[in-house]
């Protein structure tokens, strides 16, 4: 159940970045949508004791929410603003 919990966790958070980010290619969707699920991921079984087998913890579950959210933010800091500079 923990595993699933945090599939879904990564993948809001990169579909809700993308709404956010008004990113309209698919692609692009997919990459927020991938980087939330991985991020999520490591940070929940990182704090859930190295198991997602049971439940899940709330601490693991807001710090992988937390965790896919920063990554996200990080992402749009570094890969937007280069594209906005090779474009200019």
């Amino acid at each position: 159940m923990a595993l699933l919990l945090l599939i879904i966790v990564g993948a809001s958070a990169g579909w809700f970045a993308s709404i956010v980010a008004r990113t309209e290619a698919v692609g692009a969707i997919l990459r927020q949508m991938g980087i939330g699920l991985v991020v999520s991921l490591i940070a929940g079984l990182l704090m859930n004791s190295g198991t997602m087998l049971g439940g899940l913890s709330l601490i693991a579950l807001g710090t992988a929410t937390g965790a896919a959210i920063a990554a996200l933010v990080l992402y749009h800091l570094f890969f937007t603003r280069r594209s906005d500079r090779v474009d200019a």
